[in-house]
């Protein structure tokens, strides 16, 4: 259950997350609560890497990290907010996958839900 990773992330996992979240999401806003459990929603998944650092460092992936070496301490704070990652993952579900504004053009609107309207669209690992 999402609710058990969430409450086992370290303080490195935290800080790998706020990262990735800064680089990928729409800042302050619903969109970073939503990136970081499509990372833990990779976590969680037999296809990925088991650990919050493995899945963003992973080749291809989140390929802002490398221009990010600092995670901001109001970042990290933001993330700790149980309650906001849970709504997250009220609204994507198990979707380990997202896109950005520039793929906005490909998004069903059905399939793939959205946090924020200037954030990404997310969807499942099966579907390009």
């Amino acid at each position: 259950m999402i609710l058990e990773t969430i409450l086992a992330l370290t303080p490195a996992d935290y800080s790998y997350l706020a990262k990735a979240v800064q680089v990928e999401a729409a800042s302050k806003t619903a969109d970073e609560f939503c990136v970081a459990v499509s990372i833990l929603n990779r976590v969680r998944s037999p296809l990925y890497p088991n650990n919050v650092r493995d899945v963003v460092l992973s080749p291809g992936q989140y390929e802002g990290m490398k221009y990010n070496p600092f995670a901001k301490a109001s970042v990290i704070s933001r993330l700790k907010d149980t309650d906001s990652m849970l709504k997250a993952y009220e609204t994507i579900g198990d979707r380990t996958d997202f896109k950005g504004q520039r793929m906005l053009r490909y998004r069903v609107a059905s399939e793939d839900p959205m946090c924020h309207p200037k954030g990404n669209f997310y969807h499942y690992h099966w579907q390009s």
